[in-house]
């Protein structure tokens, strides 16, 4: 019984991506209907752009159904303008998601969101110090720097909380949390006084610090989405390790497990796929603390079954709140005001719940 109510939650979870990725694409300033979105996605495929042209189906007894062209820009409003945005929120979603599940594993905290350690504050200084150095540059220039000096300090900023936390040979997971903690704090007080005394026109830059899919590019997708697949498919694959850990790390040295090598690979992958959304979406708290929570009430702790639930369900959760976003006013709302909000909902009904330990 226990198996076909865990096989019914994933065959929901995916009917429920599949259903917000069709309402991403067809709610905006020009609602789109269901046969206009999957004749748009149908033509993207290399040799059927006969979707989008019109076209004759021949069905039985000699009856013909005609299909005219779809209306001028829909296929740039639904390929060009929507499904980048949509799959950018997918991808975003599980990343945070999967290394909210993992983190939490391994810190044996049900508070641990993948920002807690100081990925965020790290991804944001590089990101203003990346706009203050390319002040005039090209374009081009510009979006390299910050790609790079953002990732580099988010993965940075975890590399040196792992150092300031190490004794001897072992890192304790306590201090590692901590030294998360003190780091972001600190980061967070630079990037704020780097914006206050040098970026010239602050507005463009604390909206993007703030969260948003919404002018997301196809380039920077290709950059986003190998990383969080490789990411997912590899902590899933530490699911045991993860299972152990949750019973203390003696326990898990005793069943076999190399507790300082998958701490660090665990680590890394988790912070790898929470930094590389910093650059191009801004700062998305508090994904990788609801999901997994959310999952552990259909699918329990075991993390083989967690960590994939947790990036069906993180990718259609995104989509809905960049939906949210994106059509709750007449303006884009940052998408981390929408998670910030439900982030702190959450964490209040978790406290009254006394769903966690403190």
């Amino acid at each position: 019984m226990r198996t076909v109510g865990r096989r019914g939650t994933f065959i929901f979870l995916i009917i429920l991506l599949l259903i917000s990725i069709l309402v991403g694409i067809s709610i905006g300033p020009e609602n789109l209907y269901l046969p206009h979105i999957v004749r748009g996605l149908i033509s993207g495929l290399p040799g059927l752009d006969w979707a989008a042209r019109g076209f004759t189906l021949k069905g039985p007894l000699g009856l013909e159904s005609h299909f005219g062209p779809l209306p001028r820009g829909y296929q740039t409003i639904i390929l060009d303008i929507r499904l980048p945005v949509v799959v950018m929120a997918l991808f975003v979603g599980v990343g945070l998601s999967v290394s909210g599940a993992s983190l939490q594993g391994l810190f044996k905290n049900p508070l641990v969101d993948p920002f807690i350690i100081g990925i965020s504050a790290g991804g944001a200084f590089g990101y203003v110090l990346a706009v203050i150095l390319t002040e005039g540059a090209s374009i081009w220039i510009s979006q390299f720097l910050k790609v790079l000096l953002s990732f580099l300090f988010s993965v940075g900023t975890v590399f040196m909380a792992y150092l300031l936390s190490r004794t001897g040979s072992k890192v304790p997971l306590t201090y590692l949390l901590l030294a998360g903690v003190a780091l972001s704090a600190s980061l967070t007080a630079a990037t704020q006084m780097m914006v206050y005394l040098s970026v010239e026109n602050p507005t463009p830059v604390i909206f993007s610090l703030m969260g948003s899919c919404s002018l997301t590019k196809w380039w920077e997708i290709g950059i986003v989405a190998p990383v969080i697949l490789m990411g997912t498919l590899v902590l899933s694959a530490f699911g045991r390790d993860l299972n152990a850990f949750s019973a203390g790390e003696e326990t898990a040295k005793h069943l076999g497990v190399d507790t300082e090598r998958s701490k660090t690979t665990i680590l890394v992958l988790a912070s790898l796929m929470a930094a590389i959304t910093v650059p191009f979406c801004g700062m998305i708290g508090f994904v990788g603390l609801m999901v997994p929570h959310i999952m552990r009430r259909f699918i329990g702790s075991d993390q083989r079954l967690l960590i994939p639930a947790s990036a069906l369900f993180g990718g259609a959760f995104l989509i809905i709140c960049d939906l949210v976003a994106r059509s709750l006013l007449d303006v884009t709302i940052p998408l981390g005001i929408i998670t910030g909000l439900l982030g702190g909902i959450f964490f209040i009904y978790l406290l009254k719940a006394k769903r966690v330990g403190v």
